[in-house]
């Protein structure tokens, strides 16, 4: 438990690194050279065109809320109560047959507590959850074994835990999961912010959940952090990054995610010159999620100062690039009315259990104080919230 300040809050902290960085402004489009690619009118994914998605309102989603609390404190699907017990990350992802999986970073392991706290448990940097196709977790996936479990995927080479991987999105391409991770080290910088960000694999999981494969793709420190939602669209995979606070775009075509041959948008067009891509918008979270809905796509987020800012945000654009609207806040995170804790961070949309009309987004909870996450595992548990738009009163 020694190493568990620093790992646990980790990924909070990183989004807030990325959070309190300048907020550079949409760049003028770059001259687009010889291998541009011109940009795609095809956004039958989102819906029927012509849409207008009206004014997003947000409410708790107390139901899902609790099952996971339910999950953790039951012992996370574990005969030996060892199971996910709390986490951040919370991506989620549909594989074939209409199962849903759940993508977790820094994971406590059970068991809890009559009252919710941890005395002593396990600490992980990733984990899965299996689910029903509501969402409801029903068990816990990681390396190892139940008695000894270990991160469900590590960079080859790490020595005692370094680097380490801090998952974010994932999709089935090519009949496979696939999910982006984000290799991470320690550095010499002063605790709890010793650690940086290292480059980008993208792993692929067999059908049981084993590493199959590790892709070394997109990504360098100083450059876009690539992979914190994926989008599929139009015969392409549109990628989606991070860099200084801004939003960038990527896309890879369906079934050729791992081949390394992306384009990036420029603002104006596609090109094949990572060094090409010109941020779309500014002010957006380490995580942030663009969903097909309406006929349009809707960017869920928080700012990108998450410790002074406790809302959720919401947009929309006619494209997967944008131009997205002036942003509307739709819910403030109650937790953040606690001292130290730190909420929401790590906003992620989940189409594949909504239901017609509406969304269903999660946020991370954690804390500034280590002992407040044994002493209540509620304080690092995802909260839901379901989002829908109510037609505009003024267009009758």
């Amino acid at each position: 438990m020694n190493a568990f300040p620093r790992r646990a809050l980790g990924a909070a902290l990183l989004a807030g690194v990325a959070g309190v960085a300048l907020v550079v402004p949409p760049a003028a489009a770059a001259t687009t050279s010889n291998d541009a690619v011109k940009p795609d009118s095809v956004t039958s994914c989102a819906g029927p065109t012509g849409q207008r998605s009206g004014t997003p309102v947000a409410n708790e989603d107390e139901q899902l809320t609790q099952a996971f609390r339910a999950f953790g404190n039951s012992g996370g699907g574990w005969s030996n109560g060892r199971g996910w017990a709390a986490s951040d990350g919370v991506y989620s992802t549909e594989l074939p047959g209409h199962r849903i999986v759940w993508l977790m970073n820094d994971t406590f392991l059970g068991p809890v507590n009559a009252d919710e706290s941890m005395t002593d448990p396990g600490f992980i940097h990733g984990s899965i959850l299996t689910a029903d196709d509501d969402g409801k977790p029903t068990n816990t996936i990681t390396a190892g074994t139940h008695d000894a479990p270990e991160s469900i995927a590590s960079p080859p080479g790490a020595v005692n835990g370094d680097p380490w991987y801090w998952n974010t999105d994932g999709i089935v391409d090519g009949g496979l999961l696939r999910v982006f991770q984000a290799r991470t080290g320690q550095t010499d910088d002063p605790p709890p912010f010793n650690f940086g960000w290292l480059g980008t694999d993208i792993v692929t999981y067999s059908a049981d959940f084993k590493v199959e494969k590790v892709t070394h793709t997109y990504g360098k420190p100083g450059g876009v952090n690539w992979g914190n939602e994926l989008t599929r669209c139009g015969g392409y995979i549109y990628i989606y990054g991070v860099k200084d606070s801004a939003m960038h775009v990527a896309r890879a075509r369906v079934g050729h995610l791992i081949d390394n041959d992306w384009q990036f948008w420029t603002g104006s067009a596609w090109s094949t010159d990572p060094e090409s891509s010109t941020a779309v918008t500014g002010d957006v979270g380490a995580s942030y999620s663009v969903t097909p809905m309406n006929g349009e796509f809707v960017l869920t987020t928080t700012s990108a100062n998450i410790f002074l800012d406790h809302q959720i945000y919401v947009a929309t654009a006619p494209t997967p690039v944008g131009p997205f609207t002036h942003r509307t806040a739709v819910y403030t995170a109650p937790e953040a009315q606690v001292a130290n804790i730190l909420a929401p961070y790590n906003v992620a949309a989940h189409p594949d259990i909504s239901k017609p009309g509406e969304l269903i987004i999660s946020y991370n909870v954690n804390s500034l104080v280590g002992a407040d996450l044994l002493a209540n595992a509620n304080n690092n548990r995802p909260r839901f919230v379901s989002i829908r738009f109510e037609p505009d009163r003024s267009n009758g």
